[in-house]
């Protein structure tokens, strides 16, 4: 949502499985009048194949990050990234493990949020 307010001419895919969170979702993108957004009520999974490509997929508290890589790849352009919200560094590099190095390189970027350790995992195919 936050891109979508931000970034008028990119448009916005969200992905929410859980009706209520999805209702509240289309609601918001009608009241903000966001014509560049658009809530996808199911869940993304490995055959879905009615959403993308995409030139960015992003996920915060969805998956590990070889499990998000393994059910949405298959909808990221060719020269697309994944931008992952993680916790902490050493969260991030027991995940980043998993990754198919040969597929794939990635960036751990820091975020100092107020006590708060989070960082974005960039993984971009290679």
């Amino acid at each position: 949502m936050i891109i979508a307010i931000h970034q008028p001419n990119t448009h916005v895919v969200m992905s929410e499985k859980n009706n209520k969170k999805a209702y509240f979702i289309k609601k918001t993108i009608k009241l903000l009048n966001l014509k560049n957004a658009e809530i996808y009520d199911k869940a993304v999974e490995e055959n879905t194949t009615n959403l993308g490509p995409f030139d960015v997929i992003t996920a915060r508290a969805l998956a590990k990050t070889q499990k998000i890589i393994s059910l949405s790849e298959h909808l990221l352009k060719q020269s697309g990234k994944f931008l992952l919200m993680k916790g902490t560094k050493e969260k991030v590099l027991n995940e980043v493990v998993q990754i198919d190095n040969k597929k794939y390189s990635y960036t751990i970027h820091n975020k100092n949020l107020k006590n708060l350790k989070r960082n974005i995992l960039e993984i971009n195919q290679k």
